[in-house]
């Protein structure tokens, strides 16, 4: 870098911590960070010392967004970080680079605190620690994202590598751990407090009392070492990367900011600056870039919509006559005076309307209304009680449907943003558009039928307020609240309904005998009903005729606006953080949702909309999917082989199952691939497809059924399969064998986990030689049960979707409430069948979990040495909007009370 005079970090960076350090106070600049070094030293230190110093809430619904507290802070150390860390407070300083979600492990800011006061379970209670957090939440989120977690990473490192399990070859393990201990040397850390942890240091050789001693020691260590050594240190690793990075870019004068803040350097501008580039370079001594400029706020979104409205005041203003303004705005709009933002939101008050009607005449004798908004998995093969697909087309009128089906007939895919192709579920981006207010009253509707005409309800009308609790919170905060005197009235008319009444099913057979006929008759209960639905389904008419009289066209309106004004925010959020515009695909990234559900996936409409030029034209491919994707999606199961699924077969025939549903999934992601085609002119390969991520069953897996899928798409939507497909003349409709292992076997470790699909999981334990029981507990967000019916076992086998049988435990994830936040399914020793055993180092056994879409995960659990006769095998938990799988292998010397204790069930009971 050219300079009149050598700055003082320059020397820092070929030079060591220790001589960073004395040039930084030699210079005058450690001062400006004594009161940061000292807050994460006390922080530091009380971690160490075993107290935990930050809560995580787990956000509830599947778009919320969890949070973290520091609750360590003293108040006037929170208020000093409020101005620090503060989202708008470090914006208004030009750090616009801010991400708005963020994954931070924040677990690891109470890993000490666990290993310390709860050694045995520590690492099982901090292996998923990963939060999913929004930025703007406060100044908590920057302060452990910037600062706190990277310093705990850096020093409880050797933890999380042992506890993680080998990763890589030798020489990549001893490269890893060759890096660790050069930080800690850097450090100031006694490296022989990492003996046993190294490469080659007999780790495996310690049994779980050893390795818990040994992780106790480390803590020690650290704990015995200067806090405010290792803090400073640490930040002088941090900002010495940020001069490396300086010095690359500034090769004559001086850098510009976003040339050198990137992603890995953001965390170190915001945690040390506050994310001020002016005290960057004040601290290199550097003049601001002649061409720099710093965005202290961004301006305030302007849209252009709803310009039709306004017509006769701009021709009164200009002189104008108000038919030359239409046809001035339908020239600019494409053909019509009314921009596409107001054609649709005109559309969803007509489908609006009929969606009211079609609840409000819904009597008993009548198909459930489950199926007329078009919002849930997509699935050709399953035939739930009470569920007709594709509803809306039986019910809805024709102008409406031919509304939703012309409106949102087309879509952008966000990594193919340069076309704009095929919408297979357009009823399903409509409704995406009108999101809670649809989600809300037309789940309360249905509701009300399934808890009257039965089979059953997820919830009863006593429950609806907590059950819809965020599609209602979200209504509120749009300021369209739902009229709270709505949920007394349904707990009161559910007091009056009938007397429960059995739903079954009868078959009947005679049989001729030397005696005369004989009729055998056998039922099967279905569910439970009860009489009173009229008087529900009235109290409910009335209130959502009322909220739709008093809110809708401001909801919509709402709902319009607010997608398009957070378009506009991030895009000069963009202009802010990189100066200059972004490119179509960076536009998508944050665009598509809103243009899909206002423009018919058109970007340009969505530029036009906040007043931007768009960069270039999106290009309209031949369409090669006509109409609702529903039809083509059954016309490709019927080709591969596939017949939908009866109960019958869901009981008795759990491959046979598995297969149909593998081939409903094919199925429907053919629609996906439709989609790609258009938008690349061509084919998509395997890769672009993702034929990976998908189960093939056939015998010769993915390399036998993907020309099978190409061939019946090519033939279907009459186009040209690729030469691959042709040449390797697999027989189109051969419905493959179920006798075949599954393509994406994943094996975990203990504590490792997974995501899977929001299906039917199937866990099944397989124990040798030891007598066992298995059964499930369902779990709140604070880990215990809700009520002693939470314990799913064989004298209670079903509870809110899962079900136990022998040695299976299948959780239908789709019907687990949302006050169920995980499933532990845990093992047992069967001790009347086998009097003391116990689990040892001879006992094998394996957890497997399966689930349709073709997700098989297998865990086998380390050796148990401490006598115990319970473990939590594995548990499914939410997370971020789905669902995900861990290996526990946590077992109990206590019995089952002991776990009965720890998971608040009534042991007397």
């Amino acid at each position: 870098m050219a300079s009149d005079r050598t700055r003082w970090w320059q020397p820092a960076l070929s030079g060591g911590c220790e001589e960073a350090l004395a040039a930084e106070a030699a210079a005058g600049q450690q001062q400006r960070f004594a009161e940061l070094d000292a807050l994460a030293a006390r922080l530091l230190a009380a971690a160490l010392g075993g107290r935990p110093v930050v809560t995580v809430t787990r956000g509830e619904g599947p778009q919320a967004a969890d949070s973290v507290e520091v609750t360590a802070l003293d108040p006037v150390e929170a208020v000093w970080c409020a101005q620090m860390f503060g989202v708008r407070e470090q914006q208004q300083r030009g750090a616009w680079y801010l991400p708005q979600k963020l994954s931070v492990k924040a677990g690891t800011l109470n890993l000490p605190h666990l290993l310390r006061a709860r050694p045995a379970h520590a690492l099982t209670v901090a292996a998923d620690d990963s939060v999913r957090l929004q930025v703007a939440d406060g100044a908590d989120t920057l302060l452990v994202w910037a600062l706190l977690v990277p310093l705990f990473d850096a020093l409880l490192e050797p933890v999380k590598v042992r506890a993680a399990g080998p990763a890589g070859s030798p020489e990549e393990q001893q490269q890893l751990w060759a890096g660790i201990e050069e930080r800690y040397r850097v450090l100031g850390l006694d490296d022989g407090a990492l003996d046993v942890f190294r490469f080659g240091g007999g780790w495996h050789r310690l049994d779980r009392t050893g390795q818990q001693q040994a992780r106790l020691a480390l803590l020690n260590t650290l704990a015995a070492a200067d806090p405010a050594q290792l803090v400073a240190r640490h930040r002088m690793l941090r900002l010495q990367e940020l001069m490396a990075g300086f010095a690359k870019k500034a090769k004559t004068g001086t850098a510009l900011a976003r040339r050198v803040v990137t992603r890995a350097l953001q965390p170190v501008v915001s945690g040390y600056f506050a994310g001020d580039w002016l005290a960057v370079l004040d601290y290199l001594q550097a003049p601001p870039h002649p061409d720099e400029e710093i965005i202290t706020a961004l301006p305030e979104p302007r849209l252009f919509v709803g310009m039709s409205s306004q017509a006769a005041g701009m021709a009164a203003e200009t002189g104008i006559a108000e038919d030359e303004i239409h046809a001035m705005l339908a020239a600019f709009h494409g053909g019509s005076a009314l921009s596409p933002v107001e054609e649709r939101a005109a559309a969803l008050r007509n489908w609006w309307d009929a969606f009211d009607q079609a609840h409000a005449v819904q009597s008993p004798g009548m198909p459930s209304l489950w199926g007329l908004v078009d919002h849930n998995l997509m699935s050709v093969s399953r035939t739930d009680d009470g569920f007709t697909p594709q509803l809306y087309r039986q019910v809805l009128p024709p102008g409406v449907l031919e509304q939703v089906s012309r409106l949102w007939e087309t879509v952008t895919l966000q990594s193919h943003p340069s076309s704009i192709v095929s919408n297979p579920r357009p009823h399903q981006t409509m409704a995406g558009a009108l999101g809670p207010a649809v989600e809300f009253w037309h789940g309360l509707g249905l509701t009300a039928w399934f808890v009257c005409e039965g089979p059953y309800s997820r919830t009863p009308l006593s429950g609806v307020s907590d059950y819809y609790g965020r599609p209602l919170a979200a209504l509120a905060a749009a300021g369209c609240p739902v009229e709270a005197a709505l949920f007394d009235e349904l707990r009161a008319a559910e007091q009056r309904l009938g007397p429960e009444k059995m739903i079954s099913d009868g078959e009947s057979s005679t049989v001729e005998t030397p005696h005369g006929p004989v009729t055998f008759t056998s039922s099967r209960s279905r569910g439970m009903r009860r009489e009173g639905f009229e008087r529900v389904r009235d109290i409910i008419t009335r209130y959502r005729r009322a909220w739709a009289k008093q809110y809708l066209d401001t909801y919509v309106q709402h709902r319009w606006r607010t997608e398009l004004e957070d378009v506009a925010r991030q895009h000069h959020r963009h202009v802010a953080a990189k100066g200059r515009p972004p490119t179509l695909i960076q536009f998508a990234r944050f665009a598509t949702t809103a243009a899909n559900h206002w423009a018919g996936g058109d970007l340009g409409a969505v530029y036009t909309a906040i007043g931007e030029p768009a960069p270039s034209p999106q290009k309209r491919p031949v369409r090669l999917l006509a109409g609702d994707g529903y039809d083509f999606a059954r016309r490709v199961y019927q080709e591969l082989g596939g017949k939908p699924v009866d109960h019958d077969t869901w009981v008795s025939g759990p491959e046979e199952t598995r297969r149909q549903w593998q081939l409903d999934r094919l199925a429907t992601e053919s629609l996906r691939y439709l989609q790609l085609q258009e938008a690349l002119g061509q084919p998509p390969t395997a890769k672009q497809f993702g034929t990976h991520r998908l189960v093939w069953p056939w015998p010769g897996e993915e390399a036998e059924g993907w020309p099978v899928l190409q061939q019946a798409l090519a033939a279907l939507a009459r186009t040209t399969p690729p030469s691959d497909a042709r040449h390797s003349s697999p027989t189109a409709g051969v419905v493959p064998p179920a006798n075949r292992q599954d393509a994406g076997h994943q094996v975990l470790t203990k504590g490792g986990n997974a995501r899977i699909a929001t299906e039917a999981s199937i866990i099944r334990i397989t124990v040798a030689d030891v007598p066992v029981n298995v059964s499930a507990v369902l779990l709140t967000t604070s880990g215990k049960v809700r009520g002693d019916d939470d314990l799913v076992f064989y004298n209670h086998p079903v509870q809110d979707g899962v079900r136990v049988s022998g040695d299976t435990v299948t959780a239908e994830l789709g019907l687990v409430p949302e006050s169920v936040s995980s499933v532990a399914v845990v093992v047992s020793v069967d001790s009347e069948a086998r009097p003391g055993v116990v689990f040892d180092q001879g006992t094998m056994w394996e957890a497997e979990i399966t689930q349709p879409s073709g997700i098989r995960l297998s865990f086998a659990p380390p050796a148990f040495t401490g006598r115990e006769t319970v473990a939590v095998a594995v548990e499914l938990y939410r997370r971020t909007g789905g669902w995900k799988a861990r290996a526990v292998g946590q077992g109990y010397d206590t019995g089952l009370a002991g776990l009965a204790t720890d998971y608040g069930i009534d042991v007397a009971s």
